[in-house]
């Protein structure tokens, strides 16, 4: 069986950027994402770096139990067994905590935590017991403390977080390796959202940033990094 990364949230931003230097870097790549037009642009890009490895996309809402499956069985048809999956995918909500409704609180954990278990879930499920498999968590700096008007968000990213944690302790002894991160704010798409103005112009580079996890990530020799916190100066 091939090994392969996979990318939720591969599309564009800091997901985009992991996969291509993973691609640089010689592995194969399966970008994830909801938008078929922003796959088609990031396979573009990352064809371009590849040169005898895999760079696939797979159109991919993880908060959709059925979408998750076909990720699966795409890839136990092709015959690619996972090695690296990054749960990246994500989205922000940003106002008062007296405004929350529903729908508001459905959408953002479905983004943020419930993808991420149910992918997670599948990925542990289909790979082998005897194949290494390392699974890279990355959250936010407000998985880490509570932030005024992301009341919703840190509610969720704390949940991921706390799967996290419970994951590793579950894996623990096995050939799952579980590594934390959590990125303060970079300049991507995550921060256009409608009525919400945040100016990004001191925000981290997600390019440099992805150097960061990617480095840490693909070390090789007996070492393991377990949690990654990355702040802007």
């Amino acid at each position: 069986m091939q090994k392969i990364s996979v990318i939720s949230g591969g599309a564009s931003g800091l997901g985009l950027e992991i996969a291509e230097l993973l691609v640089k870097s010689g592995k194969n790549v399966l970008i994830l994402g909801r938008n078929s037009e922003k796959l088609v642009l990031a396979s573009a890009r990352l064809k371009k770096s590849e040169k005898y490895n895999l760079a696939e996309s797979l159109i991919c809402n993880i908060g959709k139990e059925e979408d998750i499956k076909k990720v699966g069985e795409y890839l136990t048809k092709n015959m690619l067994s996972v090695e690296y999956l990054f749960n990246n995918a994500g989205m922000g909500l940003f106002t008062k905590a007296n405004t929350s409704t529903s729908t508001m609180i459905d959408t953002v954990f479905e983004a943020n935590i419930k993808g991420m278990i149910l992918l997670t879930s599948e990925i542990l499920r289909i790979t082998p017991e005897e194949e290494e498999l390392t699974i890279v968590n990355i959250m936010s700096t407000s998985a880490l403390l509570g932030r005024a008007e992301e009341t919703i968000y840190c509610a969720a990213k704390w949940g991921a977080r706390g799967y996290t944690e419970a994951l590793r302790t579950e894996l623990k002894g096995t050939k799952r390796n579980i590594i934390a991160v959590y990125p303060g704010g970079m300049r991507t798409d995550f921060w256009k959202i409608p009525d919400q103005n945040r100016d990004t112009s001191s925000f981290m580079d997600p390019a440099e940033v992805a150097s960061k996890i990617v480095n840490a990530v693909l070390i090789t020799d007996k070492m393991l990094v377990t949690d990654i916190t990355i702040n802007r100066k």
